[in-house]
């Protein structure tokens, strides 16, 4: 009854990852972010579909290595990390650096290309160095992958900061993070255990918790769409403060306020001030004006204005039947007469005319 139960949950979880890649992959636009976590629903959807098959309707036994797609395990870390980077990042894109993380992936594959045409071609078995190369060296590094996924895990409870996140006001996100990351990599270490254990008990139940673990995940992101960016967002929080205590790099500082500006719209905010923005940042008042007519040549209402002009035209286009005062308030102007005297400056029409010559607005009429 038990060992039925777990099959079914390990088939399940195989079922759910494949939904969430095809989710993934279908999302458009199509960027790194999405690619890496579609590769990482993929391959935990092989891996765990050929668990359940060697567990159940394919056998009995477990046998290291056996998988016939074992590239999988080497999927899972790798995406998992280089999502989590992308995600640290205001724009990410692909990178020659992060195809790296990839190559045993490729060698997996190359090995099992290699053992099948040794098979095709009749190769013997009967010599030692045969068994070794043909089948030793395989599955033990197939079963390395086990380990690469509780490596990667351990590397990104590091590189997110768990232990020093002393900066987050919202604990419920550090509570639900924490707890998410240590209980992943207590279940890869308990699917471990079970390969080397041999306890297939041990293993099945182990494998079901990975299961579940990805069903929570789906249920998470039902139930609260945001926290993935939520929680996201406080770990850039945490990072940044932390780098402040190092040094006051203006980089740093330039990138981060760009991040506030683009990812939580600040400038929506009509009361929105020059302290209260460098209050975000960790900094005075006189450091950010500073860092605006230093890096960006400008001051700060002139900052925040070429925000809200630039969401204004957005919503111009988008929504033609929406009042123009209606949009500039949205946006966060306080005054019509502030309103158009900005836009004027930074689009270099009137808003009126803007909309008339909107490439964005539908029907034409």
């Amino acid at each position: 009854m038990v060992e039925t139960i777990a099959d079914h949950i390990i088939f399940l979880g195989s079922g759910i990852s494949l939904i969430l890649a095809l989710s993934q992959a279908l999302n458009r636009p199509m960027n790194a972010r999405k690619v890496f976590l579609m590769l990482f629903f993929f391959g935990m959807a092989v891996m765990l579909f050929q668990v359940y098959l060697l567990l159940g309707p394919l056998g009995k036994e477990i046998a290291l290595g056996a998988q016939p797609v074992a590239f999988s395990k080497f999927l899972a870390g790798p995406s998992l990390y280089l999502y989590l980077q992308q995600a640290m990042k205001r724009r990410g894109a692909f990178t020659r650096g992060q195809m790296l993380h990839f190559i045993p992936a490729i060698i997996s594959v190359m090995m099992r290309l290699a053992v099948g045409a040794t098979q095709a071609y009749g190769v013997s078995l009967d010599s030692a160095r045969a068994r070794f190369f043909l089948v030793s060296v395989p599955h033990a590094y197939d079963f390395a992958g086990l380990f690469s996924i509780f490596a990667y895990m351990a590397v990104i409870f590091h590189k997110a900061g768990i232990f020093r996140m002393r900066s987050i006001r919202n604990t419920r996100i550090e509570t639900a993070f924490v707890v998410i990351l240590a209980s992943a990599i207590v279940v890869v270490g308990m699917v471990i255990y079970g390969l080397l254990s041999g306890d297939i008990a041990f293993f099945r139940i182990s494998i079901s918790l990975v299961s579940l673990h990805i069903i929570s995940w789906l249920i998470i992101g039902l139930r609260y769409p945001e926290f993935l960016n939520l929680m996201t967002r406080e770990i850039k929080k945490s990072q940044y403060a932390r780098s402040l205590l190092k040094n006051f790099d203006q980089n740093v500082l330039k990138e981060r306020l760009l991040d506030l500006m683009e990812t939580e719209k600040l400038y929506y905010n009509p009361e929105l001030s020059l302290k209260s923005l460098a209050a975000k940042l960790l900094i005075t008042p006189h450091q950010l004006s500073e860092l605006l007519n230093v890096t960006m040549k400008m001051n700060f209402n002139s900052f925040v204005n070429t925000y809200r002009v630039d969401e204004a035209k957005r919503l111009i286009g988008e929504k033609p039947g929406e009042s123009i005062i209606k949009i500039a308030f949205t946006v966060g102007f306080n005054t019509q007469s502030v309103f158009y005297s900005a836009f004027l400056k930074h689009a270099g029409i009137s808003p009126a005319k803007y909309r008339e010559t909107s490439p964005e607005k539908p029907g034409g009429g």
